[in-house]
C-alpha cells in the first residue's frame, strides 16, 4: 500500500494515506466536529494485523457516518478498512461518498486516484483511466496516480504509452527505480514472457538515456530465457553493458550480472561463470567496499560454489551489522548445513559437525532438512535415541522428503540391532 500525505490533516485514515504523529490516529473532519481516534494504523498498513481488526474499525466509522454523514473523513477510512479485507466494491462506494463530502478540490487529486485504484482492484479497467486521468488534472506530480495509469496502460497492452509514462514518473521522482518497481507487478500480472520482453524494449525506446531502464530490460531477457539463458547471453550483456556505459557506479546493475552469471553456473555446473559472477561483485566492491548487499551476494555465491567457509565468513559480516532479516537467516543457516553435511558425508570431524549444525538449527529453528543432517551426525556418533528425536521433528516439518524418510528408517534399524 502507498502513503500520501496531505497538507490538511493531522493524520489521516484513507486508501495510501497515513501520518502517524503518535500512538493513535486523528481522522480529519469538518469544520470544527470533533475528531474520531482509532488504534494506530501502522501494522494495517504494514499489512500484519488481521482482518478481524478491521471488522470492528468499519462498524465503528459506520456508527459514526450514521450520527454525522457530512464527515469526509470517516468515509475515507471506511475506504481504507474495506480495500485492507479486500472489499474493494465497499472500497469503492466510500470513495463516492468522499467525494461528495470534500469541498477542498486541493484533496481531489488523491481521492480520485484512490478512486482508480479500486477500479483497477476489481478489473475493471475500462473504469481506471478516467479518475486517474482527473487526479492527474488536480496534481500533474501525483506518483501514486501516475503509477496507475502506468499499471492499466500495461494491462491494456498498450506498451507505447505505458513507455512514456514510466519516463515521466522517472523525472518526477529520480530516487526511485520505477523500473524495477514495476518488473515485480508484470512479472505477476502478464503471464507471456516474450510480452514483457516487448513492454520494456518499449521503455528504453521512451526513454533511451536511462541505466535504470536497460538493466530491467536485461534482466527481462535474462529471467524469460526458457531455458535459452546461454545463448541469450549476448543479448542480455548489451544491455547491462549499456546500462553502464551510462551509469558506471550504480551497484544494482553489477549485482543483475552476477545474478546472471550465478544463474547459469547453477544451471550449467560450470565453475568460469561463478568466477564471473564473483567478479562483478568484487568491481562493484570497489565503488563501496562497505555495501551489505554485495557481502550478501558474494556469500550466496561461494555457498553456490560449496565454498562455505568463505560463504559462512561474508554471511556473518553481514548478518551481525544489522542486515539480518529472515533471508539472510536463511542463506547462513543454509551454509552452516551444507558444511556440517559435509563431514556426515566424509565421516570426519563429527563433532566439530554436531558444533556447526547447532548455529544453523539456531538460524533456522523450523527447517526440517537441517534437523535432519543433526539427526544424520547424531547417527555417525552412533547416538541413535537423540537422532531419532531429530528425525521424527524433521520428518513434521518435511513428511514427503524421501531423504528423510531413509534416514528415519536407517536410525529406526540401527536402534533395533541396538
Amino acid at each position: 500500500m502507498s502513503i500520501i500525505k496531505t497538507n490538511k490533516v493531522i493524520a489521516a485514515v484513507i486508501v495510501f494515506i497515513a501520518v502517524c504523529l503518535s500512538a493513535y490516529i486523528t481522522i480529519p473532519v469538518l469544520a470544527d466536529e470533533p475528531a474520531l481516534k482509532v488504534p494506530s494504523i501502522e501494522k494495517f498498513l504494514s499489512g500484519e494485523a488481521f482482518p478481524e481488526e478491521a471488522y470492528i474499525l468499519i462498524d465503528k466509522f459506520q456508527s459514526e457516518i450514521k450520527k454525522n454523514p457530512l464527515n469526509n473523513a470517516n468515509y475515507a477510512a471506511l475506504a481504507f478498512f474495506y480495500d485492507y479485507i479486500g472489499a474493494y466494491d465497499k472500497a469503492l462506494e466510500a470513495i463516492k461518498s468522499e467525494i461528495k463530502y470534500t469541498p477542498e478540490k486541493s484533496e481531489w487529486d488523491i481521492i480520485y486516484g484512490n478512486f482508480a485504484r479500486e477500479y483497477l482492484n476489481l478489473d475493471r479497467l475500462g473504469d481506471v483511466s478516467k479518475p486517474a486521468l482527473k487526479s492527474l488534472k488536480f496534481n500533474f506530480r501525483n506518483i501514486t496516480s501516475r503509477m496507475l495509469l502506468l499499471k492499466y496502460y500495461i494491462l491494456k497492452g498498450r506498451y507505447k504509452e505505458a513507455g512514456l509514462e514510466l519516463k515521466i514518473l522517472s523525472r518526477l521522482d529520480k530516487e526511485t527505480d520505477f523500473y524495477y518497481e514495476i518488473y515485480a507487478y508484470c512479472f505477476d500480472k502478464i503471464k507471456n514472457g516474450n510480452d514483457i520482453i516487448e513492454l520494456f524494449k518499449e521503455f528504453v525506446k521512451a526513454n533511451p538515456k536511462s541505466y535504470l531502464a536497460y538493466r530491467i530490460l536485461g534482466t527481462a531477457i535474462r529471467d524469460f530465457s526458457y531455458g535459452d539463458m546461454e545463448r541469450n547471453l549476448p543479448m542480455i550483456m548489451e544491455s547491462f553493458n549499456k546500462a553502464l556505459e551510462l551509469n558506471p557506479t550504480y551497484i544494482p546493475i553489477y549485482i543483475s550480472i552476477s545474478n546472471t552469471y550465478m544463474h547459469l553456473g547453477l544451471k550449467t555446473n560450470n565453475k568460469s561463470y561463478f568466477n564471473e559472477s564473483l567478479n562483478q561483485i568484487n568491481k562493484a566492491y570497489k565503488l563501496d567496499q562497505k555495501n551489505l548487499k554485495l557481502a550478501y551476494c558474494a556469500g550466496y555465491i561461494f555457498l553456490a560454489m560449496d565454498e562455505y567457509d568463505k560463504g559462512i565468513e561474508r554471511l556473518e559480516h553481514v548478518f551481525n551489522r544489522g542486515f539480518n532479516d529472515q533471508d539472510t537467516a536463511e542463506l547462513l543457516a543454509a551454509a552452516y548445513n551444507n558444511k556440517a553435511y559435509s563431514y556426515y558425508e566424509t565421516g570426519k570431524n563429527i563433532k566439530e559437525g554436531l558444533k556447526i549444525i547447532e548455529r544453523a538449527i539456531m538460524l533456522d529453528p523450523n527447517n526440517g532438512l537441517i534437523l535432519s543432517t543433526k539427526a544424520e551426525l547424531l547417527y555417525k556418533s552412533k547416538r541413535f535415541k537423540e537422532a531419532y528425536k531429530y528425525i521424527q521433528m524433521a520428518m513434521k516439518l518435511k513428511p514427503d522428503e524421501p531423504g528423510i524418510k531413509q534416514d528415519l528408517a536407517n536410525i529406526e534399524k540401527a536402534m533395533k540391532g541396538k
